[in-house]
C-alpha cells in the first residue's frame, strides 16, 4: 500500500507556535470522557456525575448526579461515568456507568429524568455508547461487539462482532451512516450502521492498539500505542503517517478534516498539523495529565480532557 511517512519528533515543535489554554474548567472529579455539541461540553466524571459546560466561558450549565454503588469491599463509592453523549438540539443525554458487579449500565437522561436502558442484570461490559438518532443508540462492548439498540423497545436491533481483538474506540461519520472502530490489533473496521455489515478493514497504518479514532469528511484519524498518528482516506484506504515521540493517546480531526490534532509527547502537549500541507502548525502546552479526549469545536477551537479534573478549551490563532 502506498503511503507517506512523515518523520516529526518532539524537537521539531520548536518550529511551531506554542499556544496556552484559553480556559481551564475544573470538574467535580477526574474526567473520564467528553462530548461536544454546539456550545455545550458534556463531561462524564469519576465522581458519579454528568456535567454540562458552556464552550464560550466554561461556566457550568447543569450537573446530573448518579447514586453511589458498593465496591468489592462493600463500601459506598461514586460510579465512574465512562461514556457520555447528547442528542443534538435537545436536553437529552446518554451515560454509561460503572456498577457494583463490574459490568456497566446505560442511562438516558431526558430533561433531568434518569431512565435505565440497560441494567446491571444484563451483565454487559459496555465501553462506549452514542446516539445514532432520537430512536437508536450505537453501543460497543469491550469484546468488540457492536450493538444497534432501539430506545423505545429497549431491544437490540443487531449485534455483530466487529473484530476478534479487544475494542478500543469508535467514531461515526457526520451523517451517521458509517462507523469506524479500532482495536488492539491496529486495524480499523469500517461498518454500515443500519445493518452492522463490515464494509472494509483498513490496515498497515498502525501495528498496535489504536486508542482513539475520529471520522470526518471521509478521513479517519487514528491515535496509536505504536507512536503513530495515522490519517486514512476511507475510500482509497491509503494513509499518511505522523510519527510521535511517545504513545499517542488521543487525536482529532477538525470539521473540514484539514487539521489534525495528536497528543504527541510525554509532556502531554497537543500538536496541530495542517493535513493538506503535511506540516506542523502549533503546539498546545499546559495539559497536566495523560490525555484521553481531544475534540474540535470548529476550525479554531478545541477541547481536551485528561486523567484529572481539568477540561481545557484552546483557541488557535
Amino acid at each position: 500500500m502506498k503511503f507517506l511517512i512523515i518523520f516529526l519528533t518532539f524537537l521539531l515543535s520548536i518550529n511551531a507556535a506554542d499556544i496556552a489554554p484559553r480556559k481551564i474548567i475544573e470538574a467535580s472529579g477526574n474526567v473520564q470522557n467528553i462530548a461536544l455539541y454546539g456550545d455545550k461540553i458534556i463531561a462524564g466524571t469519576a465522581s458519579g456525575a454528568l456535567e454540562v459546560y458552556k464552550l464560550e466561558d466554561g461556566s457550568l450549565v447543569s450537573k446530573i448526579e448518579f447514586e453511589k454503588i458498593k465496591d468489592f469491599t462493600g463500601d459506598l463509592i461514586t460510579p465512574k461515568v465512562f461514556s457520555v453523549d447528547m442528542l443534538e438540539n435537545s436536553n437529552t443525554y446518554l451515560a454509561v456507568l460503572q456498577t457494583t458487579s463490574g459490568a456497566r449500565e446505560l442511562y438516558i437522561i431526558e430533561n433531568g429524568k434518569k431512565i435505565e436502558l440497560i441494567g446491571v442484570s444484563k451483565n454487559m461490559m459496555i465501553n462506549k455508547a452514542k446516539f445514532v438518532d432520537k430512536s437508536r443508540i450505537l453501543i460497543a462492548l469491550m469484546s468488540n461487539e457492536l450493538i444497534l439498540f432501539d430506545i423505545a423497545s429497549k431491544k437490540e436491533l443487531y449485534r455483530v462482532q466487529a473484530s476478534p481483538s479487544h475494542f478500543s474506540d469508535f467514531a461515526m461519520n457526520e451523517n451517521k451512516t458509517m462507523v469506524a472502530s479500532s482495536c488492539e490489533s491496529g486495524e480499523i473496521t469500517l461498518s454500515e450502521i443500519s445493518t452492522g455489515k463490515t464494509l472494509k478493514v483498513l490496515s498497515k497504518g498502525n501495528v498496535d492498539n489504536v486508542y482513539k479514532v475520529d471520522f470526518r469528511k471521509g478521513k479517519i484519524l487514528c491515535a496509536g500505542q505504536d507512536r503513530r498518528g495515522i490519517v486514512y482516506d476511507a475510500e482509497s484506504s491509503t494513509f499518511d503517517r505522523y510519527d510521535g515521540s511517545f504513545l499517542i493517546y488521543a487525536g482529532a480531526l477538525s470539521p473540514s478534516a484539514k487539521l489534525g490534532a495528536f497528543a504527541f509527547n510525554e509532556k502531554n502537549d497537543i500538536v496541530i498539523f495542517d493535513l493538506i500541507q503535511k506540516a506542523m502548525q502549533h503546539t498546545l502546552v499546559g495539559q497536566r495529565s495523560t490525555l484521553n479526549t481531544i475534540i474540535f469545536a470548529n476550525e479554531k477551537e478545541l477541547v481536551s480532557g485528561s486523567d484529572d479534573k481539568f477540561i481545557i478549551i484552546w483557541r488557535l490563532p
